[in-house]
């Protein structure tokens, strides 16, 4: 290929990618800044001091029920207060495991307003608002599953620390813009040159026929399940990188080369492959701090394998469509 075309490709691959990223970055920072500002309120812990008392007539231990509303402002916490109740004999272990699955739902809400409103949306748009409905399916799947066993299995112990429990510092209003500007701008540092590397190689790969050979590579596996082999190149990213694998199938979509069905399938794929390492990385060490090596892996493990079973449905279904 002539030095010339390539360096029209570059060109135009920069100038797309800089257009891109500065319009979208606008509005996913902004987005991030209102979700920090709302977060900090105390919103959650005011949601989770509203439902508490309507939940109260439930057959559950009530240090479950406030681990599990807990989780819509900070799963970690959530975590805790099982962790606490489990070293004090007001839990047992099979509740604690029941509580974890039930604490699906409350924690990806959590994460709807950290990652998914203000990053997956704006990228994806309708196909965003579609993936965040997968999976918000998947864990309220799971916290029924963790409710229904947790109802069978729940002490009812009634203790009255909940409000304690539920606690959490609200800033006040000039904190809080403090604080959320600057995770905003910390955020910012990080995504920004994601975003458009990440966008930059869309286009220039892209254009310069490398898609094309790896697509080659891909073909043999995505044409059993008859998709487009970028579907594949969408996986592979998010084993990488989640936030890359997002900008990539925003660039896709843009580009017509993907349509949002597929988009869905390779980010579920990709949610498939990319589950063990993730729980490895992030879930396994903060439930063995908490839980210790055994009780802690077991409830990682039981979590993870009714996820993956879960998106497997769901590629089928999609599949279907």
């Amino acid at each position: 290929m002539p030095s010339t075309d390539i360096y029209n490709i570059i060109l135009y691959s920069f100038k797309t990618s800089l257009t891109y990223t500065l319009k979208l970055s606008i509005i996913v920072l902004v987005s991030m800044f209102i979700m920090n500002y709302i977060i900090n309120t105390g919103i959650m812990k005011r949601v989770s001091e509203i439902i508490l008392p309507i939940t109260k007539h439930l057959n559950i231990n009530t240090l479950s029920m406030s681990s599990i509303l807990t989780c819509l402002f900070s799963p970690t916490v959530g975590y805790s207060i099982l962790a606490e109740g489990l070293k004090n004999n007001k839990l047992s272990e099979k509740e604690v495991i029941a509580t974890s699955l039930a604490n699906s739902f409350p924690s990806v809400i959590s994460h709807t307003f950290t990652f998914f409103v203000p990053i997956v949306i704006p990228i994806l748009g309708l196909t965003g608002l579609l993936f965040l409905f997968i999976r918000l399916g998947v864990a309220f799947a799971k916290t029924i599953i963790g409710m229904v066993y947790l109802n069978i299995i729940s002490k009812s112990n009634n203790h009255n620390n909940n409000s304690e429990d539920l606690q959490i510092n609200n800033m006040n209003t000039n904190k809080n813009l403090k604080n959320s500007l600057y995770s905003t701008l910390k955020f910012s540092k990080r995504l920004i040159p994601i975003m458009f590397i990440t966008m930059f190689l869309v286009m220039f790969l892209s254009n310069m026929g490398v898609f094309n050979h790896l697509n080659n590579i891909i073909t043999p596996i995505t044409n059993i399940l008859n998709l487009n082999p970028n579907v594949g190149l969408i996986a592979l990213t998010e084993v990488i990188n989640v936030q890359g694998a997002i900008i990539m199938a925003g660039g896709l979509l843009n580009e017509n080369i993907l349509n949002s069905k597929e988009v869905l399938i390779g980010l579920v794929i990709g949610n498939v492959i990319t589950l063990s390492s993730r729980y490895a990385k992030h879930s396994l060490p903060l439930h063995v701090s908490l839980f210790g090596v055994k009780l802690g892996t077991k409830i990682v493990m039981i979590n993870s394998i009714i996820t993956l079973l879960l998106d497997i449905l769901i590629i089928g279904v999609i599949l279907l469509l």
